[in-house]
């Protein structure tokens, strides 16, 4: 082993984050594990971000920098995993943060388990990420066969670890068609990708960190997902291709992720893992009647469905498909997910109805 080479390689997009570049790099510099690189892929941003990256460079070797004509987020993370020079790779995007014992985890973690990945959580609420820098670190263990990559677990690309090697030797690339405008998921889209990387039929293990070490900030107004919901606002926008027998799909995929969702002890990724399940459920209903399929056999009184709800309401979080689904009203939850997907105003209107008149003191 060269320890002249670093171990983990740290790949960060970089266009017009100048306001909050500092944060991002500081909590990078921060870490506790010292054999790491980040490599700042500077995508013509046409703010001070590339004089801010070279700072950086020029104060810490670890940092380097690669200046590039603008070309999108996908653009920008294959050039950095091009210039990658060790094999565990990490994603972070500019305008975020990472706790400063997130590589030291993760490696450690990788050094008992060389074949595994490593995940861990994530919050937007930054009072949350600050209480969670001194909170226990609890690791699950579960593997991709069990766990189902199309888990909201997976629905980013920096909140786990990747093996450059394995990239590489399958010759892995993030779409460039997509990451920039409106056509997001570029992540998930690599994510699933690599998930599904043959390994010679042997089951990916993962280790799931159970704290949100990860700070999802939300206060760029030129991050990709701002530009794409503005996007989406101001057109029309086309309802997603229906998928056949999807609430199968996520009935099975539930009942493997649930458990290590619940043991994660965050409870904003809780939070957001309830929404995301409900609105999951509501594309499948409506998915379901506009192919005109049958639900699963008593699909709302299903013992998956009860615990979604149950929890959901002993945690008093807020979704808007809540009371459709407590009732079985399969109409309304697929007009309210038609309604969500072309932000029609009625969406809104029985949103902050229901809240109000019905779940008042649950979370928004």
């Amino acid at each position: 082993m060269d320890h002249n080479l670093p171990a983990v390689s740290v790949v960060v997009p970089v266009y017009n984050a100048g306001r909050w570049l500092a944060r991002c790099l500081d909590s990078i510099a921060a870490q506790t594990y010292p054999r790491w690189e980040c490599i700042l892929v500077d995508d013509g941003s046409a703010d001070d971000s590339g004089s801010i990256c070279d700072g950086y460079a020029s104060k810490d070797p670890r940092f380097r920098v690669i200046h590039k004509e603008n070309g999108g987020v996908s653009s920008a993370r294959n050039a950095g995993m091009d210039a990658a020079r060790a094999n565990v790779l990490v994603f972070a995007d500019a305008d975020d943060a990472v706790a400063p014992d997130l590589l030291e985890l993760a490696m450690g973690l990788l050094e008992q388990e060389p074949e595994a990945m490593v995940l861990w959580g994530l919050t937007m609420d930054p009072e949350a990420f600050a209480a969670s820098l001194s909170a226990p670190r609890p690791v699950t263990r579960s593997t991709l066969r069990a766990m189902s990559w199309n888990s909201a677990l997976f629905a980013n690309v920096y909140t786990q670890t990747y093996s450059l090697e394995r990239i590489r030797a399958h010759g892995l690339r993030f779409d460039t068609a997509m990451g920039r405008g409106a056509l997001i998921g570029e992540d998930h889209d690599f994510v699933t990708r690599y998930c599904a990387l043959d390994r010679g039929g042997r089951d990916l293990p993962l280790l799931v960190i159970g704290a949100p070490l990860y700070y999802y900030a939300q206060e760029n107004e030129n991050s990709l997902m701002k530009q794409a919901a503005r996007a989406r606002s101001a057109d029309s926008v086309a309802l997603p291709p229906p998928e056949p027998r999807y609430c199968e799909v996520l009935l099975a995929d539930m009942a493997s992720t649930f458990p290590s969702m619940c043991d994660l002890g965050q409870e904003k990724a809780l939070q957001d893992y309830l929404r995301h399940y409900l609105r999951c459920f509501a594309f499948g209903v409506w998915s379901a009647r506009q192919l005109k399929e049958p639900l699963p056999r008593g699909f709302f009184r299903r013992p998956e469905i009860r615990r979604l709800l149950d929890l959901t309401k002993e945690q008093k979080v807020f979704s808007v498909y809540y009371l459709p689904f407590r009732l079985g009203l399969a109409g309304l939850c697929a007009r309210l997910y038609a309604w969500d997907e072309s932000h029609h105003i009625n969406y809104w209107r029985f949103y902050e109805a229901t809240h109000r008149l019905f779940f008042r003191g649950w979370k928004k």
